[in-house]
């Protein structure tokens, strides 16, 4: 379970808007950041708005950047253990 958000990203990569790539990328190299940051934070970091970030969330299948940043956090969490 761990690798499904990448999986989710990667699969989802040529479709995606110019800053919900930034945000993917982003994820992608720095996960293990990127799970204890908020949304605001996240896309201050990129260089995108708050809700560009929910949104991205919400396109890869989430019910918003919580659920999200939960499946960052258990990736880390596993990392470690």
């Amino acid at each position: 379970m761990e690798r499904d958000l990448f999986v989710k990203i990667e699969q989802q990569m040529t479709k995606m808007s110019k800053g919900h790539k930034l945000i993917a990328n982003y994820i992608l190299s720095h996960y293990d950041k990127a799970a204890f940051m908020t949304a605001n934070r996240l896309g201050h970091t990129v260089g995108v708005s708050e809700s560009t970030v929910v949104r991205f969330a919400m396109e890869l299948g989430y019910d918003g950047y919580p659920s999200m940043q939960k499946a960052m956090q258990e990736m880390v969490v596993n990392r470690l253990t």
